[in-house]
């Protein structure tokens, strides 16, 4: 890490505004991404990770809407650029890889056509062959066997596993500088899963790019990040480098997430679950919103939201029991 910060969010808020009521998908977070680094977005299910992701390349669809906030990158705000220049980094600049690739593919076009339009639409390639002789390298690069072979195919001829190396060889087709990688090995195998990780460290490694990992999976999170980022019903709670958040996590919520994971050394008769619900989003509990499942709750973390302090040096939580220290 070069202690450059390529990604810096500040306060953004990202509402969906739906029959049942507003929904705070993403309520007033902060969040720095320095060059070169690992960074990781951690969190249950529905808190917001991805929502995140999609609101720096201002993906967001609707009913949901950017309320507030900014989002630098490289010293430019990306939620005021014209949508023209914005297009300009969208791929090239920063990539981003879909949770499921058979989504992210068109049907009606070849894996190979695919990738020579990211080519030819951000490096200026005029000529499609030359494209499309990058995109059977990139395919290689990904160790796609028999890549001569799958550049012809359509995405529904591949496996889930070949499916993603080919939306990984279209987010780097560009040598991008920050690479948002959301949930990419939810939808495979743990073989696979492996596979494809040490894939995208690998290409980030020859690349010099900046990786933003968003996952429920702090397995990987252990192996592979620098830094990471706890989310809870849109907030984010706690920030640390990975060392440190694993030996001492601080906040409830990170404890109970560490707790529940199965130790395969110790024999164990019931594995541990946090108590009690997720609130619902359109009715969030006032104050601390973890407070509900929370078994150190005080009377103030029922009437005011805590503040994220630094605890220690680059160690960061949003809890009133070490705001009040």
């Amino acid at each position: 890490m070069s202690g450059e910060v390529l990604l810096r969010v500040e306060d953004l808020r990202v509402y969906f505004y739906t029959y049942a009521g507003v929904v705070k998908a993403v309520d007033g977070i902060d969040l720095e991404v320095y060059r070169g680094e690992s960074f990781a977005l951690v969190g249950e299910t529905g808190c917001g990770k991805s929502t995140v992701a999609r609101a720096v390349l201002r993906l967001i669809p609707p009913p949901g809407r950017i309320v507030s906030g900014r989002v630098f990158f490289e010293g430019r705000d990306l939620l005021s650029l014209p949508e023209k220049e914005l297009r300009a980094i969208r791929g090239a600049d920063i990539a981003y890889i879909c949770q499921d690739p058979s989504s992210a593919l068109d049907p009606l076009y070849t894996c190979g056509y695919q990738i020579s339009e990211t080519i030819v639409s951000h490096q200026g390639v005029v000529k499609w062959r030359d494209a499309w002789m990058y995109a059977l390298k990139l395919l290689k690069q990904v160790a796609i066997p028999e890549a001569e072979k799958r550049i012809k195919n359509y995405p529904h001829e591949l496996s889930g596993g070949m499916k993603q190396r080919v939306v990984i060889s279209m987010s780097i087709a560009n040598r991008p500088k920050l690479l948002i990688a959301d949930e990419p090995t939810t939808a495979l195998d743990v073989t696979i899963q492996a596979q494809i990780m040490d894939l995208i460290m690998e290409l980030k490694k020859l690349y010099n790019t900046t990786l933003l990992l968003i996952t429920h999976n702090l397995g990987l999170v252990a192996e592979y990040c620098d830094r990471v980022a706890v989310m809870y019903l849109g907030k984010i709670v706690e920030v640390a480098d990975v060392y440190t958040l694993f030996e001492k996590p601080l906040h409830p919520y990170t404890q109970g997430l560490l707790k529940a994971i199965p130790n395969p050394l110790k024999r164990v008769e019931r594995l541990y679950s946090i108590p009690g619900m997720i609130p619902s989003p359109v009715n969030l509990p006032p104050g601390c919103r973890f407070r509900p499942r929370c078994q150190f709750a005080k009377d103030i973390c029922a009437r005011e939201e805590p503040p994220m302090i630094e605890v220690e040096p680059n160690h960061y939580v949003a809890c009133w029991m070490y705001a009040k220290r």
